[in-house]
């Protein structure tokens, strides 16, 4: 059985109580869920303000004070979080981050030899002097790295963190443990309502583009005036701006709901209520919301980027349209709409549980893992079986 250890070397600062971070690091629990699923042992390893360990679904979850707060400043290594790992005695580390290359380096010089290290990629962007050298450097020592789409791999690569040679692997960097629900019975509970029903989660912020959404919104409502817009939010930056913009339209108005701030346990069912899930994203390392929606089986209308092409099967699912470009969301929109909605939901629900379920997912990372550790070690398959 291959032994995964998953290391985060941060948490939130407002995060007092290992089970509650449990619960709202949702991808972090479901990855690690999904590798045991595909008969790895599995180890987390998370910095934390106490000590503390928990078992959930076969998976350790052992949590490390080091006393360097909720984020280690560059220099420092966290030596009894690195000591948890070792007393591990994974076969495979999992370093969640790219922003950690003193901490990655000296994490390798403790490994033996034949322990492979992994890093996920999870927004970050190179860093770039001093700073980036060092990060140049660490990341040498590294077996392999992960990237929701090859796309995003690339900056790396010409930036020289990423050298020839050292694999890259295209997977998404979590899951949704969300499920489908019979649409009627989730409307019930949200009172969504509309022909179709579209549904929107996601900051109100200049990248996830919401004015776009509601300009390309309206421009559709003139050939599908029963549509409704219902739009979920936590961070609001360009709310005054989206409530101007419906002020200025009562037509749009009328048919945009703005719901702010849901808790995931309830979310659940508005995504399941909805016909068409839509983002108007310029760039995301993955998109956690439109996971959420394929994995409740709404159709996506989301924009032309790298990972959004890989969530819908480079645009089998759905629609992708340019960011910043309302008429094509309207016209992507309507076609969407004038198509049988059955299916295309079947086809979403297919896609996710073959290759985005927390099953599917946790079989590739660990086939991943197997290769870099064999690769390490320089054993032959038949002797690590």
């Amino acid at each position: 059985m291959t032994h995964i250890a998953i290391v985060n070397y941060a948490c939130a600062p407002d995060l007092k109580d290992p089970d509650a971070l449990l619960d709202r690091y949702f991808s972090l629990v479901s990855w690690a869920d999904g590798l045991a699923r595909a008969g790895a042992q599995v180890t987390v390893v998370q910095a934390f303000t106490l000590d503390a360990q928990r078992q959930r679904q076969g998976v350790t979850y052992r949590f490390v004070n080091d006393g360097l707060g909720p984020h280690p400043r560059a220099w420092q290594t966290p030596r009894r979080l690195h000591d948890a790992v070792t007393e591990a005695r994974p076969d495979v580390v999992h370093i969640n981050g790219l922003l950690f290359p003193l901490q990655t380096w000296a994490l390798r010089q403790r490994l033996p030899r034949a322990c492979a290290v992994v890093v996920q990629h999870h927004a970050e962007r190179p860093w770039t002097g001093l700073r980036g050298a060092a990060q140049r450097l660490a990341l040498r020592s590294c077996d392999g790295f992960l990237f929701t789409a090859f796309a995003l791999a690339q900056p790396w690569q010409a930036a020289g963190m990423i050298r020839p040679g050292q694999p890259i692997f295209q997977i998404m960097e979590g899951t949704s443990d969300f499920h489908t629900q019979p649409r009627a019975a989730a409307r019930a509970i949200t009172g969504m309502a509309g022909d179709p029903i579209l549904f929107w989660a996601g900051n109100l912020d200049a990248n996830k583009d919401p004015l776009t959404i509601l300009h390309g919104f309206e421009l559709a409502l003139a050939q599908l005036p029963a549509a409704r817009l219902y739009m979920a939010f936590r961070f609001a930056d360009l709310l005054p701006e989206v409530q101007a913009c419906l002020a200025q339209r009562p037509a749009l108005a009328g048919a945009v709901k703005l719901l702010g701030a849901l808790p995931r346990a309830d979310i659940e069912a508005h995504f399941n209520s909805a016909d068409f899930f839509v983002q108007g994203s310029h760039h995301e390392s993955t998109g956690y919301a439109l996971l959420d929606a394929l994995a409740c089986g709404a159709v996506p209308i989301v924009t032309d980027i790298p990972s959004f092409r890989v969530l819908t099967a480079n645009g089998a699912l759905g629609a992708l349209w340019p960011p910043g470009d309302a008429h094509a969301f309207a016209a992507a929109l309507v076609a969407c709409a004038q198509q049988p909605l059955a299916p295309q939901i079947a086809a979403v629900r297919e896609f996710f549980g073959a290759h985005l379920s927390v099953p599917a997912v946790g079989r590739q990372a660990l086939a991943i893992y197997q290769s870099l550790h064999l690769r390490r070690s320089g054993s032959r398959p038949h002797e690590a079986a």
